[in-house]
C-alpha cells in the first residue's frame, strides 16, 4: 500500500517515470490492482501514448467497477485516437450505471456537444439537473442556458439563485455570473445581463497574476528578433508532403467557423488548436541553444530544423490527419510565425480579423477557463488587440506572400467568395461541401461548438450593439493597468 501511495504522489508531482516504475512494481505483486492500472493509464495519457493508455484503462475499469474516473479517462483516450464511437459507448455505459451522478451526465453531454448532437446534449444536461446538486450542476445550467430560448430561462435563473448561496468556490461564482448574464441577455434584460458579465469578469480578473501591459516588452522583442535580416537568410528547401496552414489572430474572430468550413473539403484536415510548437518544438530549441524563445531561434541548423519538422509531423500523425492541407488553428501561433517560416517556408497563414468592439464584447461575454487578464477586462483586451495587430503588421511586411487576411464580417456576408479565396491560398480548389459545415459531426471543442452547428447568419454582426453604451463607457474609464 505504501508503494501505491508513493506512486500516486509522484504522479501528482508529474514525476512520471518514477511513478511508472512504482506502479509497475505494484502490478508485479498484484496484476489486478486497479489503482495501479489506472495510474499507468493516466501516465500514458500525459505522455500521449494513447494506445497504451487504452490498454491500461480498460483493465483499470474491469478492476475498479465502482469508480467512474477510469471510464472518463478511457473515453478521453478513445477520442484521442480518433474513435469517438468507442468514447460514446463508454460514456453512455457510464451514465447507465451512474444515473444519479451529475458528473456522468456532464461528461456525456459535453461529448454530444463536441460532436454536434445538440438535442442529445440538451436532454442529458436537463436530466442531470435531477441529480443531487453540486458544482457541476452550475456548468450544466450554463450549457443549457446557451442552448435554450424563452421562459425556460427563468427556471434556470431561479435554480442558479438557489445554488449560489451554497457555492464556496469562487470559480463557480464566476461561472454562475456568466450563466445568469447569458440568460438575462436572451430575456432582453440588458442592464441585468451587463451587471452579471461585469461581476464575472471582475472576479476572474482578480485571479490573474499579471497585467497585459507586461507583455509589451516581449512583443517588441519578438519584432526585433524576427527582423528583415532574419528573413533574409536563405530558408531550407523543404519538400513537404502536406501544406501546413495556420489560422492565427485574436480569439473570437471566427477561427473555428473558418476551420469547420475548410475541413469539409476533401483535401483539408485539422489538428485543432495544437500547442506542439510551444510545448515541444520551442523547448527543444531552447534546450539545444540554451536560450529562451525567441533567442533560441537565432541559430537554426538544418539538422535542428529537421528535428522540429519531425516533431510537427509526429503531431499530425497523432491526430491522424492525412489530407493535403493541414490546419493548426491555435490563434496564439501568430507569435511563432518567424519560427514556423523557417520550418516550413511555404506555410500558409490565415489571419482572422474582426472589428474591435464586437470582438472585444465576444471575449468579455464568454467564459474562458484561463486566467488571462485580457479575457476579462475590456481595457486590457484593447491593449492586447493593439499589440497583436502590431505584431501581425510586422510579419505581413516581412512575409506578404505567406499571409492572407480574412475578415470575419466578410466571411459571414460573402462566405463562398471568402472560402474560395482561402482555398486558393491553400492551393486547393473550391468544393461546395464547405458551405454545409453545420451538418457535420466532426469534433469541435472550442467555445463556438454550438454556434458552428447552425447555418451562417449575420446576427453576430449586430448582437453586441445592445451593449454598445456599456462597452463604450467601460473603455472610457481610466486604465489602472
Amino acid at each position: 500500500m505504501l508503494l501505491l501511495e508513493r506512486a500516486s504522489e509522484l504522479l501528482e508531482e508529474n514525476r512520471l517515470r518514477e511513478a511508472e516504475f512504482m506502479f509497475k512494481q505494484v502490478l508485479k505483486q498484484n496484476p489486478k490492482n486497479g489503482k495501479a492500472l489506472f495510474g499507468l493509464g493516466r501516465i500514458c495519457m500525459r505522455l500521449e501514448q494513447y494506445d497504451n493508455a487504452i490498454y491500461y484503462l480498460k483493465r483499470a475499469c474491469e478492476h475498479l467497477p465502482k469508480m467512474l474516473d477510469p471510464l472518463y479517462a478511457l473515453a478521453d483516450a478513445f477520442v484521442a485516437v480518433g474513435s469517438p464511437v468507442d468514447a460514446k459507448t463508454v460514456l453512455e455505459y457510464t451514465l447507465s450505471v451512474a444515473r444519479h451522478n451529475a458528473q456522468a451526465h456532464y461528461h456525456l453531454g459535453q461529448f454530444y456537444l463536441d460532436y454536434g448532437f445538440i438535442d442529445n446534449a440538451r436532454n442529458v444536461f436537463e436530466a442531470g439537473l435531477a441529480c443531487p446538486h453540486s458544482g457541476i450542476t452550475v456548468f450544466m445550467i450554463h450549457e443549457l442556458i446557451k442552448l435554450t430560448e424563452g421562459d425556460k430561462l427563468n427556471e434556470y435563473l431561479a435554480l442558479l439563485d438557489t445554488l449560489d448561496a451554497d457555492l464556496e468556490n469562487p470559480r463557480l461564482h464566476i461561472v454562475t455570473h456568466y450563466a445568469k448574464a447569458n440568460a438575462h441577455e436572451k430575456l432582453a434584460n440588458i442592464d441585468a445581463a451587463f451587471s452579471h458579465y461585469q461581476q464575472a469578469n471582475t472576479a476572474q480578473h482578480a485571479l490573474c497574476d499579471f497585467h497585459t501591459s507586461a507583455m509589451q516588452p516581449f512583443f517588441d522583442y519578438l519584432k526585433s528578433s524576427f527582423n528583415a535580416a532574419y528573413f533574409a537568410k536563405p530558408a531550407d528547401k523543404v519538400k513537404a508532403t502536406f501544406t501546413p496552414v495556420f489560422i492565427v489572430g485574436l480569439p473570437r474572430t471566427g477561427s473555428t467557423l473558418l476551420e469547420q468550413m475548410l475541413i469539409q473539403h476533401s483535401q483539408v484536415g485539422s489538428m485543432g488548436e495544437s500547442t506542439v510548437i510551444s510545448d515541444d518544438i520551442v523547448p527543444y530549441l531552447s534546450m539545444r541553444n540554451e536560450a529562451p524563445f525567441p533567442d533560441c531561434t537565432k541559430t537554426l541548423s538544418t539538422s535542428m530544423l529537421d528535428h522540429c519538422r519531425n516533431l510537427y509531423v509526429d503531431e499530425i500523425k497523432r491526430h491522424r490527419v492525412a489530407e493535403e492541407a493541414v490546419i493548426n488553428k491555435l490563434p496564439a501561433n501568430f507569435q511563432n510565425i518567424g519560427l514556423i517560416y523557417k520550418m516550413f517556408p511555404d506555410a500558409r497563414f490565415i489571419h482572422m480579423t474582426r472589428e474591435f468592439l464586437p470582438n472585444a464584447w465576444s471575449v468579455y461575454s464568454n467564459h474562458f477557463a484561463e486566467d488571462e487578464p485580457y479575457f476579462c477586462s475590456l481595457q486590457e483586451y484593447q491593449l492586447y488587440s493593439d499589440m497583436t495587430d502590431d505584431v501581425m503588421a510586422h510579419f505581413k511586411a516581412m512575409l506578404p506572400r505567406n499571409i492572407h487576411t480574412m475578415s470575419y464580417e466578410k466571411l459571414l456576408e460573402e462566405p463562398e467568395r471568402e472560402i474560395r479565396k482561402a482555398l486558393n491560398f491553400m492551393y486547393q480548389k473550391y468544393e461546395p461541401e464547405c458551405m454545409e459545415f453545420y451538418k457535420s459531426h466532426k469534433v469541435v471543442s472550442t467555445l463556438s461548438k454550438a454556434q458552428v452547428r447552425k447555418p451562417l447568419n449575420t446576427a453576430p454582426l449586430v448582437n453586441w450593439k445592445k451593449f454598445e453604451a456599456q462597452i463604450t463607457k467601460e473603455l472610457a474609464l481610466p486604465n489602472s493597468h
